[in-house]
């Protein structure tokens, strides 16, 4: 048995021996006019650090604060935006009947058992007057992930805009405040500290609420969100006071707490009876408000709205950070650095042609750019972690790709999520090549590195459906340049693919 079994590992071996390997990888042994021949290969590619003036205004949150980072300088954010006026189902005052039980906002149905035992429940609220505002903010409230100092002293004033802003133009993080608004009306004004609560209450002018609150009354001639916006443009919230943090703001807009009179509908020693709450008075006679209530007339993402990013500095610390070639590039965000790549799709073709003059029997199998991150080695107050995901794109793509909802398509877009473990992020580039090979595409060899957000907003089935958006909070990744002095983790794009017979 084991004299058999030599003999049949030298034959095998005698035979594998006599074919030919004409520099793939390897073959399968199979019928000639099927034969496959594997081929890997490995092409370098370019990458520099690029400044960017600003990016499309397109984000879920507002942001307002200052911050100095020691390697990128100074950082500013404040916003302007419209305000929903909720025109459509709204009525000032509240006159919703609640539960003691229920948790829906409005006026307690038990209300009038507090003055006197012998009422019943209120039914029905009707005819509304003397509404009275007693206080109103321009209210704000952020996420935990706050940036900097929680600690430092801030201040942030409230202005009226005195031009409106338009819901179908795209806005940009370098819009000037100035061509919306003049300062000539401050609502308010308010010192804080991040690490006081989670909100930012501003008071705000009596006169402005006033005027705001009127257009809700009877015989109005508001009665849509245009016209609305005609009257009160919306507002301009300007960081005007020191640095040290920035907050991410998920809701924004005015809250107005207020007084009113009314018809109640209800009974007294268990006969029907009608109240009227401008008649109640206390025991010195003094009129008694027992109706209150409160709205809130949002800044979201109905109404037209501008993150503005400002950086002082940045320019010095990006000569800094590039010269003398660096072994290194950047993104820093928001608005500030990409990394800019150069994908070689002419030498990734030529080197196809090497082994198969033939193109049209070749098919790729895969072809992944690679890119390496390093930790930050620099005192910040940023994550030491790369960003979560990438976006490879021509750059002229960038703004229509976030401001049509697009995903990556793999063809002229590319997305990777930043793998822990190889501390990298790979672009799955396969259909690209293989179109660019077969002259199907004629896709810019100039790209860059945009970093993003990926938010599963819906499912269909089992499949997650995804929205694509542009890092608006500050962060920053170092990467391997085309210039580092480690070869092995140079930016480049490592293909596999087959040729057939």
């Amino acid at each position: 048995m084991k004299l058999k079994f030599v003999l049949f590992m030298c034959l095998s071996a005698l035979l594998l021996s006599s074919c030919e390997d004409d520099g793939q990888v390897g073959s399968l042994i199979q019928p000639e006019e099927d034969l496959l021949h594997v081929y890997s290969n490995m092409v370098n590619i370019s990458s520099s650090s690029v400044l960017v003036d600003s990016t499309l205004s397109k984000s879920s949150y507002f942001f307002l604060g200052e911050y100095t980072d020691p390697t990128f300088g100074k950082t500013k954010m404040e916003f302007l935006s419209q305000i929903d006026s909720r025109i459509d189902g709204l009525t000032l005052p509240n006159t919703t009947i609640v539960s003691s039980t229920s948790t829906t906002t409005g006026i307690l149905d038990t209300l009038l058992k507090g003055l006197d035992p012998k009422f019943g429940k209120i039914t029905k609220i009707e005819s509304p007057s003397n509404m009275e505002v007693d206080s109103a903010y321009f209210y704000m409230g952020y996420e935990d992930d706050f940036f900097g100092d929680s600690t430092s002293l801030q201040a942030v004033k409230v202005y009226a805009l005195n031009k409106t802003l338009n819901n179908s133009t795209r806005y940009y993080t370098n819009t000037k405040a100035s061509d919306f608004c003049n300062k000539d009306t401050l609502l308010g004004s308010l010192s804080y500290q991040i690490q006081n609560s989670r909100t930012i209450k501003v008071p705000v002018s009596g006169d402005y609420v006033n005027r705001l609150v009127k257009i809700y009354q009877k015989g109005s001639s508001v009665t849509s969100q245009t016209q609305f916006n005609n009257i009160f443009k919306g507002v301009y919230v300007s960081h005007s006071f020191n640095g040290g943090g920035i907050v991410k703001i998920s809701v924004a807009g005015f809250l107005m707490y207020y007084t009113y009179d009314a018809l109640l509908t209800t009974t007294y020693d268990g006969r029907d009876t009608v109240v009227n709450t401008a008649n109640i008075k206390d025991k010195s006679g003094k009129h008694l408000k027992i109706l209150a209530s409160n709205v809130f007339l949002s800044a979201n993402k109905s109404v037209a709205r501008i993150d503005l990013v400002r950086h002082e500095g940045l320019e010095s610390s990006f000569n800094s950070l590039t010269n003398n070639g660096s072994s290194y590039t950047y993104t820093y965000t928001p608005s500030g650095i990409y990394t800019s790549i150069d994908v070689p799709f002419s030498v990734m073709v030529d080197s196809v042609r090497r082994y198969a003059a033939d193109t049209t029997k070749v098919m790729f199998n895969s072809a992944r750019m690679k890119l390496w991150a390093q930790n930050l080695n620099w005192t910040t107050d940023m994550s030491k972690s790369p960003n979560s995901a990438m976006l490879l794109i021509n750059k002229d793509s960038v703004v229509s790709f976030f401001a049509q909802n697009k995903t990556p398509d793999g063809i002229s877009s590319f997305y990777s999520a930043f793998d822990t473990a190889s501390y990298s992020y790979s672009f799955d580039m396969t259909k690209a090549v293989q179109m660019r090979l077969s002259g199907k595409s004629s896709i810019s060899n100039s790209m860059v590195l945009v970093p993003i957000s990926r938010v599963a907003v819906d499912t269909q089935g089992s499949y997650y459906v995804y929205a694509y958006n542009q890092e608006l909070w500050i962060t920053a990744t170092k990467l391997y340049g085309s210039n580092s002095t480690d070869l092995l983790k140079r930016p480049r794009i490592d293909m596999v693919y087959t040729r057939r017979e």
